[in-house]
């Protein structure tokens, strides 16, 4: 699984790897998650080319 658009929202990731929103901040609590971008007062998101690396160490 490869993402294409330059960052990805939460919920875009949490359906993608079948887990719930909840779980991603566990995981990034955790340290298992890269750390997610602050894009906006509202918006974070994890760049794409971060996440498909991480996808692939997996």
């Amino acid at each position: 699984m490869h993402f294409k658009q330059p960052f990805i929202r939460q919920h875009q990731l949490a359906e993608a790897l079948g887990v719930s929103t909840v779980t991603l901040w566990n995981w990034r609590r955790r340290g298992y998650l890269p750390e997610p971008v602050q894009l906006g007062p509202r918006f974070v998101g994890w760049k794409r080319d971060v996440i498909n690396e991480w996808l692939e160490q997996r």
